[in-house]
């Protein structure tokens, strides 16, 4: 099952749920649990730099010097073609992550826009630093991405303590098992970089 498939299974689950007459505590509990699912799988979601699409499956390519990351599809009609149509109509918006806490994803937005190159290599630096977050917290991956988000999503940024109290709540909300100094360290390692 794909990774939109997996989305669409979590939000029919949540359909599902609401549906019911009478809802209970344990159905709150599945509800945030999807929610989990749901994120975790938009999380996983890459556009493609060719047709625009979004798929968890992407790979990185290099025709006649121009690199990419593109979709299934868009790779196979690059290899035919032999060289990589690259979509420069279309402009993201990024309403959420502008203005946000931590320098990687600016870092990252510059990156985009300088070289085709420099987004691998911005991205090859996110994994580093939740590498090392999760050798100094013994967290898994997809927490330490999770909390990354949170903190990238904060609309202006905040000083680390209030930083790891935001996060603390959010964490609470998603039902995340983390102790409160394994996440006030995880908080401060993704800030400082």
């Amino acid at each position: 099952m794909g990774t939109l498939q997996q989305i669409e299974a979590a939000a029919q689950g949540i359909i599902e749920i609401c549906k019911k007459d009478r809802t209970t505590g344990s159905d709150k509990d599945k509800l945030l649990k999807l929610q989990a699912e749901i994120f975790t799988g938009i999380e996983n979601l890459v556009e493609c730099e060719s047709c625009g699409s979004i798929t968890s499956l992407i790979v990185t390519m290099t025709l006649d010097e121009v690199t990419a990351k593109v979709c299934k599809e868009c790779g196979i009609k690059a290899l035919e073609v032999g060289k990589i149509q690259k979509s420069t109509a279309r402009k993201r918006s990024r309403k959420k992550t502008e203005g946000t806490a931590t320098a990687p994803p600016k870092a990252a937005q510059a990156g985009r826009k300088a070289t085709p190159n420099s987004s691998s290599a911005t991205q090859t630096e996110i994994e580093q630093l939740y590498e090392e977050v999760e050798q100094q917290t013994q967290l898994k991956k997809p927490d330490i991405k999770r909390i990354h988000k949170i903190i990238q999503e904060i609309a202006s940024p905040m000083n680390l303590e209030h930083t790891v109290v935001y996060v603390a709540h959010e964490v609470e909300l998603a039902k995340l098992k983390i102790n409160a100094e394994t996440l006030q360290e995880a908080v401060k390692l993704l800030m400082d970089k």
